[in-house]
């Protein structure tokens, strides 16, 4: 456990019940752009979990949480789409092909990379601080199957303290120390599907909305999209 001065418990409960979004972005391009009317985006399958975090700090898998969650911001991001004016089309999650499934946890590793070695410490010194990244070329199939021009991709995970450790928390900060109550952050990606170059990339970490909610699903997803490239008026 982290040792905190005593002056600093106080502070340290407020952050126990509260949060504050916060986000960092990079991207390739202003705008998007297609040969047809309006450039077509497809949203893969959200990779959205939700755990409980016990007394004991064992995150245990919510599948009703989960559940939930992903539920709510399908809608939600439906919503935002036809707001900013996106042809947005969702797969359904019962129907990935096993190349679509490879990708969603291609993404996932790449992502992952991309929170270390861009925005993270462990910079990469081959890529001289831009940003350059890929899921390769071949997933232009998956835009001749959806007629798309481009495929998004989330990942997003959430730990919420069960009451037993918010509890222990509290004991802890009384006596000085700080222990894990929790977190949400996540990551989105905008895939270019001719070349399946990441365009678009933004990270989001800690009070972003709270996905179990339908208005906390919609404030996630304006946080999460943020900046997001849309469509210019001479699209097409």
């Amino acid at each position: 456990m982290l040792r905190l001065p005593r002056t600093g418990v106080c502070v340290f409960i407020f952050l126990l019940i509260s949060g504050c979004a916060t986000t960092q972005s990079a991207q390739q391009i202003d705008q998007l752009e297609s040969i047809r009317e309006n450039p077509r985006v497809v949203l893969m399958p959200p990779d959205i979990r939700y755990y409980l975090l016990t007394a004991g700090g064992v995150a245990e898998p919510n599948a009703e949480w989960t559940d939930a969650a992903r539920q709510n911001f399908s809608v939600a991001i439906k919503d935002y789409a036809a707001s900013i004016g996106t042809d947005l089309k969702l797969i359904d999650v019962n129907n990935l092909s096993q190349q679509e499934i490879q990708y969603e946890t291609l993404h996932s590793a790449v992502g992952l990379t991309i929170l270390q070695n861009h925005f993270g410490m462990l910079k990469l010194p081959a890529k001289g601080g831009a940003f350059d990244w890929s899921l390769g070329p071949d997933i232009k199939s998956i835009g001749e199957e959806h007629d798309a021009d481009y495929a998004l991709f989330v990942y997003y995970r959430d730990y919420q303290a069960s009451g037993g450790r918010v509890a222990f928390a509290i004991l802890a900060a009384a006596a000085g120390s700080a222990v894990n109550t929790g977190s949400e952050s996540g990551f989105a990606s905008l895939v270019d599907l001719r070349d399946g170059e990441i365009v678009w990339f933004n990270v989001v970490n800690a009070g972003s909305g709270e996905l179990r909610d339908e208005n906390g699903a919609a404030a996630a997803v304006k946080t999460l999209f943020k900046d997001i490239p849309v469509a210019g008026d001479d699209a097409g």
